[in-house]
């Protein structure tokens, strides 16, 4: 149980060797009811836009399938999206990786349809460094997690950020901004 006015339990150890952020798995284990309230802002302004909770209401294991808010978003066993509201991806969208290093690198190729439009798209990944945030719950020791790249159908440039803790099955924080092919603002939440 994490939330305002409870201490943050030591979720992530220090690395045993100085000169590294340590290695860490996902370690993300689902359970039905598990949820997490979010604020959602936009990052040029800091205005809110809503609140919502996510809720675990299904998943499946052999399937390799979570479900939230009675199936309003799908994700895989490691929280990669499958389904969120009216877009869904062909695969996974690759985040979130099985293994947590500062220093890891990879590309999340995938195509995207929202009501029966298709596109393309991909972000090169990195788990960029260890990062102490503070947010409502209290502070956290993460790893962020950046991502830039193309909607190559669209021509807009995406970008991602996420702060993950192991064992922790939400996003302490996320960041999403698109631009269109003239550079102007699309989505900065």
């Amino acid at each position: 149980d994490i939330r305002a006015g409870l201490a943050v339990p030591t979720l992530v150890a220090p690395s045993a060797n100085p000169f590294s952020a340590g290695r860490y798995a996902l370690g993300r284990i689902y359970t039905i009811g598990d949820s997490a309230s979010y604020r959602q802002t936009d990052l040029l302004t800091g205005i809110e836009e809503r609140n919502y909770r996510s809720r675990v209401t299904r998943v499946d294991y052999d399937a390799d399938r979570v479900e939230f808010n009675n199936g309003s978003t799908v994700t895989d066993l490691m929280g990669n999206n499958i389904k969120n509201g009216a877009l869904e991806f062909d695969t996974p969208v690759q985040f979130i990786p099985a293994e947590l290093q500062v220093g890891k690198k990879w590309t999340a190729a995938f195509r995207r349809t929202r009501k029966g439009v298709g596109s393309s798209a991909y972000y090169d990944m990195q788990i960029t460094r260890r990062e102490t945030i503070s947010v409502p719950a209290g502070n956290f020791d993460t790893f962020r997690i950046e991502g830039q790249g193309w909607n190559t159908t669209f021509g807009s440039q995406i970008e991602a950020r996420l702060w993950l803790v192991p064992g922790l099955n939400f996003a302490i924080r996320r960041e999403y901004v698109t631009r269109n092919r003239a550079g102007r603002f699309q989505q900065t939440e």
